[in-house]
C-alpha cells in the first residue's frame, strides 16, 4: 500500500470515527473503554493479529481517551487488522507510577505510551522547555511551534532517551485554582501553598511569583486540597474536572501560563521491528490521534468552564493584558535560572530568544 493510499484510507476512516465517537463517547465517563466502542461498531479481534500494549497515565476518558481509541481504530483499519491495540489507563501497567510508565516504554515492556512533557522531563529535563511560563500567547503560536522547529526538537530529545515520538498532542494551557481568594496579580499569590508538579522549573517559578510551592503526587492532591494542607494547584481545565480538583476549590484564574504538550511514543523495540511501510502508518495514525486529542480538548474547554462555574460554583478571574504583563515580568528570572541547563538553542526552537 502506497503512502497516498494510506492517507486516503485514514481520512475516510476519520469520518466514520467521528460518527462513532459522537454516539459512544462521554468525556465525564471514566469507564468508557475501547471494547465498548468496538462492540458498538461490530468490531472483533482478527485471528493472528499482533497485540500491542498502550499505556496512559489518566483514565480512558476525555480527550486522551478519545485520542488513543482513535489510534487503535485507525491502526487496525490501516493494517487490515494485523495489529490489535489494548489500552491501559491510570498507569495500570506501571502500578500508577508515571515515570515508571516511561521506563517501561524504554525497556520495551510497553509498546506505546501517552504522557505529557512534564513527566517526560523527569527523564530528559530539556523536554520541560515548551512548558516554560508564557512562552506561547495563543494556541496558534503553540501549534506553529509543535509543527515546526519545536516539534522536531521534541522528537530528537525523545529519540536520545530511547523512544520514538509518533505524535504530539496537547493538554492545553494550565490554569490556577485555589480555595482562598481570587488571583489577579503576583501580590495575590503571596503565601499561597500551591501544589505543583515535581519539576524544578515550576518550583522556582512559583517562588518567583511569591507563592509557596509544594510538590506531591497527583493522587494526594485532592485530599490535600480538601483538608487545607495546600491552598491550590494548577492544571488544564479538563484535568481540574477529571481529577476532581473542581469539587474542592473556589477560585480559578485563567492565565494560560504554561502550555502542556502531550507526546505519543513508541518503544524502540516495537519501532525497530516495523517495516518502513508500517512505520509510515504508525506515524500517520499517531499524529491523527493527537490531532483528535487537540480538537476534542479545544471544543470542550468552554463546556469545562461552564461546568466549573455552574456545577461547582467556582469564581473565574480572566486576566487583562496588563495583569498578564505583571506575571510575565515576575516570571522572567526562571528563564535565566535554566538557560544553561536547557540550552539557548532549545529555547530558540520554541521561539524564545535571550
Amino acid at each position: 500500500m502506497g503512502k497516498k493510499k494510506i492517507l486516503a484510507g485514514l481520512a475516510g476512516l476519520m469520518v466514520v470515527l467521528c460518527v462513532a465517537f459522537t454516539a459512544t463517547f462521554d468525556p465525564s465517563n471514566n469507564t468508557v473503554s475501547l471494547e465498548d466502542v468496538r462492540k458498538d461498531m461490530g468490531s472483533v479481534r482478527p485471528a493472528g493479529s499482533i497485540e500491542l500494549k498502550l499505556g496512559m497515565s489518566v483514565p480512558i476518558s476525555g480527550s486522551w481517551g478519545e485520542a488513543v481509541q482513535t489510534f487503535a481504530r485507525l491502526l487496525e483499519e490501516a493494517t487490515g487488522g494485523r495489529y490489535y491495540v489494548m489500552i491501559y489507563g491510570n498507569d495500570e501497567l506501571s502500578g500508577g507510577n508515571q515515570v515508571g510508565g516511561i521506563e517501561m516504554l524504554q525497556s520495551g515492556a510497553t509498546d506505546l505510551y501517552v504522557q505529557d512533557v512534564l513527566i517526560w522531563s523527569s527523564i530528559e529535563p530539556k523536554l520541560a522547555a515548551p512548558a516554560f511560563p508564557w512562552l506561547f500567547r495563543s494556541n496558534d503560536e503553540a501549534d506553529a511551534a509543535m509543527r515546526g522547529d519545536g516539534g522536531q526538537a521534541i522528537k530528537e530529545m525523545v529519540s536520545e532517551v530511547g523512544a520514538v515520538c509518533i505524535g504530539i498532542g496537547s493538554n492545553g494551557f494550565r490554569q490556577l485554582v485555589n480555595t482562598r481568594r481570587p488571583v489577579a496579580s503576583p501580590a495575590d499569590m503571596e503565601g499561597l501553598k500551591i501544589r505543583v508538579p515535581g519539576i524544578n522549573m515550576y518550583v522556582e517559578l512559583f517562588k518567583d511569583l511569591g507563592a509557596d510551592p509544594v510538590t506531591m503526587s497527583a493522587s494526594e492532591r485532592y485530599t490535600a486540597l480538601q483538608q487545607g494542607a495546600i491552598d491550590g494547584c494548577e492544571n488544564p481545565l479538563e484535568l481540574h474536572i477529571t481529577q476532581k480538583d473542581a469539587e474542592v476549590v473556589k477560585y480559578c484564574t485563567i492565565w494560560n501560563y504554561s502550555y502542556d504538550p502531550v507526546l505519543f511514543c513508541s518503544s524502540e523495540k516495537l519501532w525497530n521491528s516495523l517495516s518502513d511501510e508500517d512505520k509510515a502508518i504508525f506515524s500517520e495514525c499517531g499524529q491523527k490521534a493527537m490531532d483528535v486529542m487537540i480538537a476534542a480538548l479545544r471544543s470542550s474547554e468552554e463546556g469545562y468552564r461552564e461546568q466549573m462555574e455552574n456545577e461547582f460554583g467556582i469564581e473565574f478571574t480572566d486576566l487583562t493584558p496588563e495583569q498578564l504583563g505583571a506575571f510575565q515580568k515576575a516570571a522572567q528570572p526562571v528563564y535565566q535560572t535554566f538557560k544553561d541547563s536547557i540550552g539557548e538553542d532549545v529555547f530558540e526552537a520554541f521561539g524564545y530568544k535571550f
